[in-house]
Formats: C-alpha cells, sequence, structure tokens
C-alpha cells in the first residue's frame, strides 16, 4: 500500500496534518453553531468565553484581525491551519 507516502496522518484530510485536524475541531467545538456566522473577532470571543473555551482556543481567537469570518474555514485560513494552497 502506499500509506505515508503522502506525508500525513492516516484519516488527516490531503494538506493538513494530524495536529492540524485537531486544531481545527477544537475551533469548532468552541465557535460554530446554528447562526454562528458571520462574525467579528468580538462575536467569536463572546461565544467561546460564553462556552468556558480553554486559553488555547481564545488566544488563537484574539490573534485574529478585526474583520467579518464567513465560516471556520475562513478562521482556518486566517491562523494558517491547513488546506494550504486550496483556494485562490
Amino acid at each position: 500500500m502506499t500509506e505515508g507516502m503522502t506525508g500525513r496522518e492516516p484519516g488527516s484530510p490531503e494538506g493538513m496534518s494530524a495536529r492540524e485536524v485537531d486544531q481545527r475541531s477544537d475551533l469548532a467545538r468552541w465557535v460554530s453553531g446554528v447562526h454562528a456566522f458571520p462574525a467579528d473577532r468580538a462575536a467569536l470571543l463572546e461565544r467561546a468565553r460564553s462556552q468556558s473555551a480553554p486559553e488555547g482556543v481564545l488566544s488563537a481567537l484574539r490573534s485574529l484581525p478585526d474583520r467579518t469570518f464567513d465560516n471556520l474555514e475562513d478562521i482556518a485560513q486566517e491562523l494558517g491551519i491547513g488546506g494550504h494552497g486550496q483556494h485562490d
């Protein structure tokens, strides 16, 4: 088989390491939901704080620029989490 030849962990999407998948999943746990987007940095932080998100998630959200994000993918790209080169 060709397992291991792609440079990624089995079960990870192409272009993402297992760590990046975990980071993205952690973000999704604390900021996603019905009517969560579009949202700006302040709204994302408020949502995460209200759900008692861990400091690592809050720190990542605080590092975002002050703009509106359309979805989790938008946040992940801004934070450099996976999907390198997949979008124009």
